[in-house]
C-alpha cells in the first residue's frame, strides 16, 4: 500500500479541535545552573562527558522542558506525580518534534509514554499518530479507539477510516465516514473525511464518485476555510480529474494552487535521465534562486560578510542583490563585545545594507534569556566589554562592578579586556549566589596567526573554579535563530554561515535550513567529511549563492553522483574520483563537482568509513582550472578498503577547546534528519 496525495495523510497536525503539542516554542538547549559536588578531577571528566539524559534508553535532551506542552495536557498528566508528569511530558515533547521527521523515532518516544501513562488520552493519541506515521495501521486503528473511549469525540476519525483505507477496506472506510457526526468535529477535520472517501471511492473504481465528494465540499465550503484546507481538496480535485483522463482541466487547477513552503530546500525538477535512480543526498537544490523562496535571511558575519576589517568578495553584492527581492536580511553574531550600532557601521562602510535594527548578537541572546529568570532592575556583573556592558543597561539591569554589591546574575561575553581581575570578581559573586550566564561557548576565536582563547575557554575557567554551569546564549543554540527571525518579524528563513559547529549546527537545531560558504573557517574538505548535523541543504563559493539555482545532486543505478554540470563522482576503495581519476592530491574542482563529491562522500559515510580527501580548492564551474584531467583511471571496484583513521577523520569538526559545543551538539542531533 503507497501512500498517496488523496489520503488523509500527515495533515492533523493542523487540526484545532485536539491536544498537540507546541512545535514552534524556543527549543533553546542550554546549560542549567547547578552546584557541582566534585572534586576537580571528577569535575574534568563531568566537563568532557556530553550533558545528556535518557528515559528508558531514550536520549532526552537537557533542554527539553514540559512546559512545551501546552497547559492543559500538562494538567491532564497531574495524576501521574511531579516526576512522572515531567518524564512523559518530555516524551511527548519528542514524540511531536520526530513524527514528521523521524517517525520511527518519534515511535519510540511514544511508545515510551505508553508504558507510564497508558491510561491518559494525550498520550495515546500521541501512541495513534506515530503508529501512522510509521504505517503501523493496525495499531493505530486501536490506539484511535482507544482514545474515543476516554475522550468521546471523533477528533482521530479521519485517521482510522484511512487506516481501513490503507488495509484494503475501502467499504469500511467509507461506512466510518457515514457513520461520523459531523456537526462534532472541525471543518478541517470535514475536509479530510471528504478526502479519506474519495480516496475509498477511487480504490473501489468510482472515480467520478471520488470526483464528486471533492467537488462538492469545495463549492459547499467556498472561502469559509483557511487557504491549506482548501489546497487539500484541490489537490484531490487534480488526482481524481487524473484517473479519468482529464489532464487540462487538472493542469488549470493544479496551476491555481499556492505553492506550500516546504521545510527543507528540495529540488522538485522531475528527471528526465533513465538511469537516475531514488537515492537522495542531505545535500539538496533549489531549482530558483534561495532568495527567491525565504521572506528573512540570517547573515553570519566573520568568515560570510568580512574577514575580520576586510571585505569578503560578491558578499556586499551578493547580499544588496537579495534584497532586492524582498527578503529581509538580520545579521547574527556570537561577538558580544560591539554593539548593534557598531556592526552596523561596518556592515554599511563595506556596502551592505545594513542598520541597528537588523543585527542580533549574542549580547542581546543573553539579554533575552536573562530576562526569562533575572527581574529588570536587578544588579548584574559583567565579564567582557562595552558592547555587552550596554546590552545590559539596555535591558533594564544595573551594572556592578564588585561582587560585594552582591549582584543577582554575572553575564560573560569575549573582550580582550578579559583580565584575571574582572574573571575573579565574577566568580566571586556566582560563589555567592549570583546566576551565571554566557553569550557563547566558542572555544577558539580565529586571528591572524591562528586561532586564539575565544569566550567559551575563559566561561571554562569560570566553572572550573564555582562549579556552576552557565545558561547558554548564542550559536550552536536554536534560541539565537528564533529571536533574529522575530526581531525583523520574518516567518519562513534561510541561514548563511562558514562554521559547521555554530552557524550550519544552530541552523539545523532551529529547523533553519542553511547554506555553508568557502568565505570562512571551514574548508571544501571540512564540508565532505561532515557528520550528519553539521550537513547544510546548500553549498556555494559565496554569496552569490543566495541569488543563482542549485542543482541537485543525483544518483545513479551505478552507483555515481552527478550534478548541474559537473563531473561524474563516485568512492572507489575509500578514495573519492572524478570521471574516474582518483583524487589523491591537493586537486582543484569546480563548483558542481564539489556537490557531487559531497553526495558520494556522505553516501559512503552512511555505509562504513568514511573517505580519503585531500585539499580541494572549488571554483566556478566555466573555470576550466577545475576540470579533472588525467590518463590513470582506477580500475574498477574489487573490495572495499578502509581508510586509516587518521586520514579519515583529518577534519577539524570542533577547534582547539570546543568541548562544550560538543556536547551542545550531541544533546541535539536528533533535530538533524535522519530520514533518506
Amino acid at each position: 500500500f503507497e501512500r498517496r496525495d488523496d489520503r488523509g495523510g500527515r495533515k492533523f497536525d493542523r487540526r484545532d479541535d485536539r491536544p498537540r503539542v507546541d512545535f514552534n516554542k524556543d527549543e533553546r538547549r542550554a546549560f542549567s545552573a547547578e552546584r557541582a559536588n566534585h572534586l576537580n578531577e571528577q569535575f574534568d571528566a563531568e566537563f568532557a562527558a556530553p550533558n545528556t539524559s535518557t528515559i528508558d534508553g531514550l536520549f532526552m535532551p537537557e533542554g527539553v522542558e514540559a512546559t512545551e506542552l501546552d497547559t492543559h495536557v500538562l494538567k491532564a498528566l497531574e495524576t501521574l506525580g511531579a516526576r512522572g508528569q515531567e518524564e512523559v511530558a518530555k516524551l511527548l515533547v519528542m514524540a511531536g518534534q520526530l513524527i514528521d521527521i523521524d517517525p520511527e523515532l518519534g515511535y519510540k518516544y511514544a511508545q515510551a509514554a505508553v508504558k507510564r501513562a497508558g491510561r491518559i488520552d494525550i498520550v495515546r493519541e500521541a501512541a495513534a499518530l506515530t503508529a501512522y506515521a510509521t504505517e503501523r495501521y493496525q495499531e493505530a486503528l486501536r490506539e484511535v479507539r482507544a482514545v474515543r473511549r476516554m475522550r468521546g469525540d471523533f477528533a482521530l476519525r479521519a485517521v482510522e477510516a484511512d487506516c481501513e483505507r490503507a488495509l484494503g477496506k475501502p467499504e469500511k472506510a467509507l461506512e466510518l465516514v457515514e457513520d461520523t457526526p459531523m456537526d462534532q468535529v472541525s471543518l478541517e477535520e470535514q475536509v479530510e473525511l471528504v478526502i479519506v472517501a474519495a480516496g475509498a471511492r477511487a480504490d473501489l473504481e468510482e472515480h467520478e464518485t471520488a470526483l464528486l465528494l471533492v467537488e462538492n465540499a469545495l463549492e459547499k465550503i467556498g472561502t469559509k476555510a483557511e487557504e491549506h484546507v482548501i489546497s487539500r481538496l484541490l489537490l484531490a480535485q487534480v488526482t481524481h480529474l487524473r484517473s479519468l483522463g482529464r489532464n487540462l482541466e487538472a493542469d488549470e487547477i493544479e496551476a491555481s494552487i499556492p505553492e506550500e513552503d516546504d521545510a527543507e530546500i528540495i529540488d522538485f525538477l522531475e528527471l528526465a535521465d533513465a538511469d537516475i535512480d531514488d537515492v537522495r543526498s542531505d545535500l539538496k537544490g533549489s531549482e530558483e534562486a534561495p532568495a527567491t523562496r525565504y521572506d528573512t535571511l540570517i547573515l553570519d558575519l566573520d568568515g560570510v560578510c568580512y574577514k575580520g576589517k576586510e571585505p569578503i568578495a560578491h558578499a556586499a553584492e551578493g547580499v544588496t542583490k537579495a534584497t532586492e527581492t524582498g527578503i529581509v536580511q538580520v545579521y547574527v553574531t556570537n561577538n558580544s563585545s560591539r554593539s548593534p550600532q557598531a556592526v552596523a557601521e561596518q556592515l554599511s562602510s563595506l556596502g551592505f545594507p545594513a542598520d541597528e535594527h537588523n543585527v542580533y548578537t549574542s549580547a542581546m541572546d543573553a539579554m533575552a534569556i536573562m530576562g526569562e529568570t533575572i527581574e529588570a532592575g536587578s544588579k548584574v556583573f559583567v565579564i567582557g566589554g562595552e558592547g555587552l556592558r550596554k546590552a545590559v543597561v539596555e535591558a533594564g539591569y544595573e551594572l556592578v562592578d564588585s561582587a560585594d554589591e552582591r549582584p543577582a546574575a554575572v553575564v560573560q561575553g569575549f573582550d580582550r579586556s578579559v583580565d584575571w581581575a574582572m574573571l575573579s570578581e565574577g566568580a566571586l559573586a556566582i560563589n555567592a549566589g549570583a546566576k551565571h550566564f554566557a553569550t557563547n561557548m566558542d572555544g577558539s576565536l580565529p586571528i591572524e596567526r591562528g586561532f586564539a582563547l575565544g569566550n567559551g575557554a575563559l566561561v571554562r575557567a569560570v566553572r572550573y573554579s564555582t562549579g556552576v554551569k552557565p545558561e547558554v546564549a548564542g550559536k550552536p543554540l536554536a534560541g539565537i535563530y528564533h529571536r533574529a527571525i522575530h526581531l525583523v518579524n520574518g516567518e519562513r528563513a534561510l541561514a548563511v554561515g562558514d562554521r559547521l559547529e555554530t552557524d550550519i549546527a544552530g541552523a539545523l537545531n532551529a529547523g533553519v535550513p542553511v547554506m555553508h560558504v568557502l568565505t570562512g573557517v571551514h574548508s571544501a574538505k571540512d564540508l565532505i567529511l561532515a557528520d550528519r548535523g553539521l550537513r547544510p541543504q546548500l553549498v556555494h563559493l559565496d554569496m552569490r549563492g543566495l541569488n543563482e539555482p542549485h542543482p541537485r545532486p543525483r544518483h545513479h543505478r551505478d552507483g555515481t553522483w552527478t550534478c548541474g554540470v559537473g563531473q561524474v563522482a563516485k568512492v572507489v576503495n575509500g578514495k573519492l574520483t572524478l570521471d574516474g581519476v582518483a583524487l589523491v592530491e591537493d586537486t582543484t574542482i569546480t563548483l558542481d563537482s564539489y556537490r557531487a563529491l559531497i553526495a558520494a562522500a556522505w553516501e559512503q559515510a552512511a555505509k562504513g568509513p568514511k573517505v580519503f580527501c585531500p585539499e580541494l580548492t572549488v571554483v566556478e564551474n566555466d573555470d576550466p582550472a577545475g576540470i579533472v584531467k588525467t590518463p590513470e583511471v582506477v580500475e574498477t571496484e574489487v573490495e572495499t578498503v578502509a581508510v586509516e583513521a587518521t586520514e579519515a577523520d583529518a577534519v577539524v569538526d570542533f577547534l582547539p577547546g570546543e568541548e562544550d559545543l560538543e556536547a551542545l551538539l550531541a544533546e541535539t542531533a536528533h533535530l538533524e534528519d535522519e530520514a533518506h
